[in-house]
């Protein structure tokens, strides 16, 4: 036969039967405390902010005044171990946006290269939005710094989700590379293949850092580069 209890279910402890409703209040308490204890936690601290070195202060003002006097194109000569990463990922910040254009594209050619320059920017600027295009790993188009392995930017369709006009700035790491065909597919593009589009258009500005702009092929890179703004 089937028993019905008027009485609330109990709840058992070492001193014996606890009715349900003080379980409760006990666990609602306990709750409560342990909120309050997170609360009163101290937020971690924010990531660290790398003081910049003089020359590298330098670099970027370089870059910022040819900028101001309307060049578009620019090349930075920086010796391997100068901390070039460390520089243009400063450079991101420095440079203003220009109505919608706020975005920024980082091309790379190699994985390593690929990653340490998302995550320098993902510890600069913890509250933007960092996307990866590479492999399989497919960005959005709308994140506000995205690092591209060229290989898959320019991959079937791939690079047609980036908007041009949403975009104030492209950086090449190794910069010598940039007059290969699927750098300069990229430069059509945004509008930087050639000084006259950038006429009829507006369109980001182009910084390409190099440890040597020099190529074995003797390809030039002034049609791609029209300054060499600082050496180091």
């Amino acid at each position: 036969m089937l028993r019905l209890f008027r009485h609330a279910p109990r709840t058992h402890t070492r001193a014996g039967p606890v009715p349900a409703r003080a379980a409760i209040r006990c666990i609602s308490r306990v709750s409560r405390k342990k909120l309050v204890e997170a609360q009163a936690r101290p937020s971690p601290p924010p990531p660290p902010q790398i003081k910049l070195r003089e020359y590298q202060e330098e670099c970027i003002q370089a870059v910022l005044s040819y900028l101001e006097a309307g060049h578009k194109r620019l090349g930075v000569s920086l010796a391997t171990g100068s901390g070039k990463t460390v520089i243009f990922t400063h450079l991101i910040d420095r440079l203003p946006a220009t109505g919608n254009a706020a975005q920024t594209l980082i091309l790379a050619h190699r994985r390593e290269l690929v990653e340490q320059a998302a995550r320098h920017c993902t510890l600069a600027y913890p509250d933007k939005h960092v996307d990866i295009e590479m492999g399989n790993n497919q960005a959005s188009g709308a994140a506000d710094i995205t690092v591209a392995s060229i290989q898959s930017i320019t991959s079937g369709d791939r690079l047609h989700k980036f908007d041009p006009a949403r975009y104030k700035l492209v950086l090449v790491d190794e910069a010598h590379h940039i007059v290969s065909h699927t750098y300069l597919h990229v430069l059509e593009h945004f509008g930087l293949r050639h000084a006259a589009d950038w006429r009829e258009k507006s369109a980001p500005a182009l910084v390409g850092v190099s440890a040597t702009f020099s190529r074995f092929d003797g390809r030039a890179l002034g049609a791609v580069i029209d300054h060499i703004v600082y050496h180091r």
